[in-house]
């Protein structure tokens, strides 16, 4: 290439992008030395350097200040570099000599590198939402929006996209990453950055390590990984797993995209996104990965892999309403249906009423050409309600800023089970905190960032000690913990940081020596169930879906339990747990179990099986015999069908594998026991009254022989025909069984000690005043 073909069409500003590229390639081909070209040619290259900067630092700058209040350097740096490009470009380039262009490169490295450093000054109002600022409820009329940013009107036949509709106003990508919608979000993340690290280290070892060198430590790897993916999100205290439950096959498996203990990842299992999504769609918001389809993807699978359902079922989006809605104006069961009938992207529009969905994506096969007509027509379709829209096309939209405690009880509802069956309603009585006027968004408040406080004892939350206040103690005994710059207690130095907040009564505990605070956690006194000789079932709004109209007798599965005094993950303070066994059908490799996919199992044991509704009652109430034969026979279709070396039936903390003889069944031990053993997470509510606090009484409630705290029992439960040994509570304490009956002597003589003590004080002091009688007649005499 001649130097006169590169100099010229730079300097004659002629230059397009292939043939700046084309440039690009040949130097760094080494084809081209611009040392070597006329000082009017690199002169008038770095005008069009100069030019295009102009418009990049104009762009940048503008979008900082305009959407984010940007800084008074990027301002300065935006007014200063537009001056410069337009003094340069107006000169006659021939005439600039080299010391004109180190100055004027160096000054565009100066100006970027004080922009760069230069704190951003925040102006009032820094977000590009605009905000009423009141405590008023908003008047909602607002104009709906599908998926494809199209307007809806009363003849349209698509469903509102909510990302559309309310992402107008509010901050959608913000609100996206709160507690409730990013459940399906953090294994994401943390496998996306496993596989950074292992990546660069990958590219590290190829690049840096010389040909024979020994290997880098694995054990070191490992933990540069784990403290990686450790920064990438904070799960917080374990809470309440997704179970899995499958009648037909005797399935309560515990899974979480979070980091918790006992709990499995979908996605190690083999669990799609999809299927997590119609099987717990319900009790989800939306976001995450129910809503992280891109319909514009074209390659969504692996190759090879089974065509996706998620084009024809569209994205479960996050819905304001579920949680925002005036009660009575929000369809939950409605929404449920939608949702199993697999019409995710249809769920918000059921819901809400203002239009009725037809049609359902269940009956269509995957993999169907979306643009055929005949697809197309069996694809669900609404029939809005034109009463629902205004003269100006807009909707009302009745809903609250602050969210009502009914849309809570939709997925936070518990229930106790006896003997008997379901306890009844009226024999529960309301938390404390309602029954005093309060509201569950009164303690677990939120911003705009949606980030619940949850308020167990050692949150770490965003907004940092505020949070603190909304905890038991941060309400009640004020935040002592923290400390001033001159060392003094928050709760003496701030008012904000006070006991007493929202009116709550200060608690004085008399008598109480200061070392259960440091032992127990206060709901281990105040909240949950009552405890009695053995842990009560229990069920909860996730796992057996109260609130949908049904028949339920107690015995579902999963089998739930609580409360369980345990000690808390984090703290170490003895708190009341729920807890269960997980039971699923899994392979055996090299001493450690792992789960199957559950759909997976059904498939290849029904016919071994042969249950048409309920494992337990069509093969565990027929006994033992029968349970081994039907169990032996599905082991060995799944290793048959599924190709797996050694299938188990996991139940009750016990692992079966086939046995030696035709249709019996055998008990093996297991290395990984944390994935066959109980599976608790803490419970804070309803929370009792002071009369009905643990130790209300004195200190023989807990400290004695039959004090509930250490003595109560839990039985592992589960599906297989099996009686498990009772486990107590001062056994799940790692309490030393002898040496608590002995502290328990010390208390049981307190009383006598007392009356012991009284008396010796009362006869010392008779004592005293009798000899000084004698004394006393003498002076007097």
């Amino acid at each position: 290439m001649r130097w006169k073909d590169v100099g010229w069409p730079i300097s004659a500003g002629c230059l397009d992008v292939r043939q700046y590229a084309e440039i690009c390639r040949r130097w760094q081909a080494g084809q081209i030395d611009f040392h070597l070209l006329s000082s009017r040619a690199r002169c008038a290259g770095l005008a069009h350097v100069l030019w295009v900067s102009h418009f990049v630092v104009r762009g940048v700058c503008r979008r900082s200040f305009c959407d984010r209040g940007g800084g008074f350097a990027q301002v300065v740096l935006f007014r200063a570099w537009g001056f410069f490009t337009r003094f340069c470009l107006g000169l006659n380039v021939s005439r600039l000599n080299r010391g004109c262009l180190r100055v004027g490169a160096w000054a565009f490295v100066a100006l970027a590198t004080v922009a760069s450093l230069a704190p951003s000054v925040e102006a009032a109002g820094t977000s590009k939402y605009a905000h009423s600022d009141s405590d008023k409820r908003f008047l909602h009329h607002i104009d709906l929006y599908d998926r494809n940013n199209r307007k809806i009107s009363s003849d349209s036949t698509e469903p509102y996209s909510v990302e559309k509709t309310c992402g107008r106003c509010h901050d959608f990508e913000t609100i996206a990453h709160g507690w409730h919608f990013n459940a399906f979000a953090s294994e994401v993340e943390r496998q996306r950055q496993k596989q950074n690290v292992a990546g660069d280290a990958g590219e590290d070892d190829t690049t840096a390590e010389p040909e024979g060198a020994a290997p880098a430590d694995a054990d070191g790897q490992g933990d540069s990984v784990e403290s990686t993916t450790d920064q990438v999100t904070s799960d917080g205290r374990p809470g309440e797993p997704w179970i899995w439950t499958d009648a037909r096959t005797g399935t309560q498996l515990p899974l979480s995209y979070r980091d918790w203990a006992g709990r499995f990842s979908p996605t190690e299992i083999g669990i799609t996104t999809h299927e997590m999504t119609q099987q717990f769609g319900a009790r989800i918001p939306g976001g995450g990965l129910a809503a992280d389809w891109d319909p514009k993807a074209k390659a969504l699978d692996a190759e090879g892999a089974e065509p996706t359902r998620w084009p024809l079922t569209g994205s479960l989006e996050i819905d304001c309403m579920a949680c925002h809605a005036k009660s009575g104006a929000y369809d939950f069961e409605r929404r449920r249906e939608t949702i199993e009938a697999e019409n995710f992207a249809w769920a918000p529009t059921a819901a809400l009423r203002i239009g009725e969905v037809t049609g359902s994506v269940s009956r269509m096969k995957a993999g169907v050409d979306l643009e055929d007509e005949k697809v197309q027509a069996k694809l669900p379709k609404v029939a809005y309600d034109d009463r629902r829209f205004g003269v100006d096309g807009t909707v009302f939209f009745d809903l609250v800023r602050m969210p009502e405690n009914n849309s809570c009880y939709q997925c936070h509802s518990q229930r106790t089970v006896s003997d008997a069956g379901i306890d009844a309603r009226w024999n529960h009585d309301q938390d404390v905190h309602l029954r005093a006027g309060m509201n569950c968004v009164d303690c677990h408040r939120n911003g705009i960032d949606h980030q619940t406080v949850r308020g167990f004892e050692g949150e770490q939350h965003p907004a940092g000690i505020s949070a603190t206040t909304l905890s038991c103690r941060g309400c009640h005994l004020g935040v002592s913990d923290e400390h001033s710059e001159d060392g003094d207690p928050l709760s003496l130095t701030e008012v904000a940081f006070r006991a007493g907040r929202l009116g709550s009564p200060f608690p004085k505990h008399e008598g109480l020596p200061p070392v259960h605070f440091e032992k127990l956690s206060c709901t281990a006194c105040h909240s949950g169930p009552i405890p009695g000789e053995a842990a009560a079932g229990l069920m909860t709004s996730l796992a057996h879906g109260l609130g949908e109209k049904g028949h339920r007798s107690g015995s579902e599965l999963p089998s739930i339990q609580g409360p369980v005094f345990a000690k808390a993950a984090g703290t170490g303070l003895v708190t009341p747990h729920r807890a269960m066994w997980p039971a699923y059908w899994g392979k055996l490799v090299d001493g450690k179990v792992t789960p199957l996919p559950p759909e997976e199992v059904y498939t290849n044991t029904r016919r071994a099986l042969r249950v048409r509704k309920d494992f337990i009652a069509e093969l565990s109430e027929e006994g033992r015999e029968v349970f081994d034969e039907k169990v032996a026979e599905a082991l060995a279709a799944i290793e048959k069908t599924m190709d797996v070396g050694q299938a188990v039936y996991v139940s009750t903390g016990l692992v079966f594998v086939r046995g030696e003889e035709g249709g019996s069944l055998a008990e093996v031990e297991v290395e990984n026991q944390d994935a066959v053993g109980m599976v608790q997470w803490p419970m804070a509510h309803n929370v009792r009254p002071a009369g009905w606090a643990l130790g209300a009484t004195g200190c023989l409630e807990c400290h004695s022989d039959d004090g509930v705290v250490f003595t109560s029992t839990v039985t592992p439960k589960g599906p297989a025909p099996v009686t498990a040994e009772p486990i107590s509570m001062a056994s799940i304490q790692g309490l030393d069984e002898a040496t608590r009956l002995e502290w328990n002597q010390l208390f049981g003589g307190r009383a006598m000690f007392k009356v012991l003590t009284a008396t010796s004080l009362i006869v010392l002091l008779l004592a005293i005043l009798g000899s000084w009688i004698p004394a006393i007649r003498s002076r007097t005499e």
